[in-house]
């Protein structure tokens, strides 16, 4: 059995549907399995990746080994292993922004820019915040890449949403930069109208139905983002933004320890469409 007796449920997405379900495999890694559904792609993650509204937080589970996995009469059966899913905290994905302050979070956001510049993957696109940081792309590939990402999303960021294709699925990683950039976009869309009451609901709908590719998993997060549901990691991040500059930076941490470049990209795609929007582009 890969699965160890003290299998533990600590939360539950408020996303994943917990109706009687065979999960397929889709991927696996060191601290998260992505299972496959007819309602589309549901994770199980340990609780260094955390909450999310499609994850479920495990502990005991060895991931690497992980055979099959189904929900069953409220239980969350993995190998074998059963735990019931009423007993899990549920985490809530959406994001309340009461009785707060615009300048507040322009504060925090040149807080988060300048640690995100400072601490970020080399080939993160961070350089599009940054271009002395154009330098660490050496090979003829690295510089392509990082010179379509800067044409599509200048062209994006002018109101040109077509350019969306351009960088859709461009870059390294298992969610290409191109797509995590979007990510970012379309969460400091929905952020931008919980800060002004300016509706963007169209404008993120119109970029997901863009930016949909053959990705499962990257449609997935995109989907997440134009309905401003937020994972774990990055709604504290959004959270601290309005707290001190010690909270900014240990969530910037956090949020820059998301795959090689993934949270760098998405944070990089945050503030760029944050400045655009309030104004603050340079």
């Amino acid at each position: 059995m890969t699965v160890a007796a003290e299998l533990q449920i600590i939360s539950v997405g408020n996303s994943v549907p917990v109706k009687d379900t065979w999960f397929t495999i889709h991927s696996a890694f060191q601290h998260a399995v992505n299972l496959l559904c007819p309602e589309g792609i549901v994770s199980l993650v340990s609780k260094e990746i955390g909450g999310g509204p499609n994850n479920i937080v495990l502990s005991g589970v060895d991931f690497l080994q992980l055979k099959s996995a189904k929900i069953e009469q409220g239980n969350l059966i993995l190998d074998g292993a059963k735990a019931p899913l009423s007993e899990a905290k549920l985490y809530n994905s959406t994001l309340h922004l009461n009785d707060i302050s615009k300048t507040d979070f322009l504060s925090g956001l040149q807080i988060f820019e300048r640690i995100l510049i400072r601490d970020a993957h080399p080939l993160s696109s961070a350089f599009l915040l940054d271009r002395k940081r154009e330098k660490h792309f050496i090979m003829p590939f690295e510089k392509n890449l990082r010179d379509r990402l800067k044409s599509g999303v200048d062209k994006m960021l002018d109101g040109e949403l077509s350019a969306i294709k351009e960088i859709r699925g461009l870059g390294f990683g298992f969610t290409p930069q191109g797509d995590d950039i979007i990510n970012g976009m379309l969460s400091a869309l929905y952020v931008y109208q919980l800060l002004t009451g300016r509706s963007t609901t169209e404008r993120r709908e119109k970029i997901y139905s863009l930016a949909k590719g053959k990705n499962i998993i990257t449609n997935t997060f995109l989907y997440f983002a134009s309905k401003g549901k937020f994972f774990e990691r990055f709604k504290l991040l959004i959270y601290s933004l309005f707290k001190d500059e010690n909270s900014i930076i240990s969530a910037t941490r956090r949020l820059l320890a998301i795959g090689a470049t993934s949270g760098a990209d998405i944070g990089t795609g945050f503030i760029l469409t944050s400045k655009k929007y309030l104004g603050l582009e340079e």
